[in-house]
């Protein structure tokens, strides 16, 4: 075998090597970038529901100020406080 044969088969076996560990390098950067994506979108979604629950706590205490207003509400406050309930519970 000539020089010129072996350095050919050095550097094809090399560059078959090389491109083998460049699609494992590959796979896995997209798996990590995939893993990366779903928790991204996972703290999206608890962001979310967490902001809901938050929604949900002030619309909660604003009712129930609403409701203990309303045991003591006089005529002029009556109509306003109408009003206020209907946008709570709409």
């Amino acid at each position: 075998m000539s020089i010129k044969q072996k350095l050919q088969r050095q550097l094809e076996t090399n560059l078959d090597k090389w491109k083998s560990e460049i699609d494992e390098a590959e796979a896995k950067a997209k798996a990590k970038a995939a893993k990366a994506e779903a928790n991204r979108a996972e703290a999206e979604t608890r962001k979310a529901v967490w902001s809901k629950a938050d929604d949900l706590k002030q619309r909660v205490e604003r009712a129930e100020e609403r409701l203990e207003e309303l045991k003591d509400v006089g005529e002029h406050r009556l109509r306003s406080l109408k009003d206020e309930i209907h946008c709570l519970v709409a």
